[in-house]
């Protein structure tokens, strides 16, 4: 695992979710309610051996994020459920990859940002590796 690559990510997703506001000095402010979430770090395998890692942020209201990291860059992407598994797709449409997982299972692909364009598979059958110790 990349660790210098983890510790950022995670406060980065964090940095993405909306604060509440409070009043400050009024007595009355209600207190604003705690972020209750879980990360997790997950280097996949795919074809070819390549390698991509991800760090995953799942929020107590259901929401879900994660971070990719893939050809020297990092990409923030945020979950959507689907049929199947949770497709997480970029927040920047610019940069518009898709990573798309159903248990220990994901593929990565890219959807440029025109209404004609097809989706392009750029990584398949990538799989979870173990957590090295």
């Amino acid at each position: 695992m990349h660790t210098r690559f983890i510790t950022p990510v995670v406060s980065g997703l964090l940095a993405l979710l909306p604060v509440a506001a409070c009043a400050q000095g009024s007595p009355a402010a209600p207190a604003a309610p705690a972020l209750m979430f879980s990360s997790q770090a997950v280097q996949y395998r795919c074809d070819g051996g390549a390698e991509i890692e991800l760090v995953y942020l799942n929020l107590s209201g259901g929401n879900a994020f994660a971070a990719l990291h893939f050809n020297g860059r990092t990409v923030m992407l945020q979950g959507r459920r689907a049929t199947t598994g949770v497709r997480f797709i970029a927040l920047d449409e610019q940069n518009s990859l898709r990573w798309y997982t159903q248990g220990m299972k994901g593929e990565l692909s890219f959807l440029a940002a025109d209404h004609t364009a097809q989706e392009k598979t750029l990584l398949a059958n990538c799989f979870a590796q173990p957590a090295k110790r």
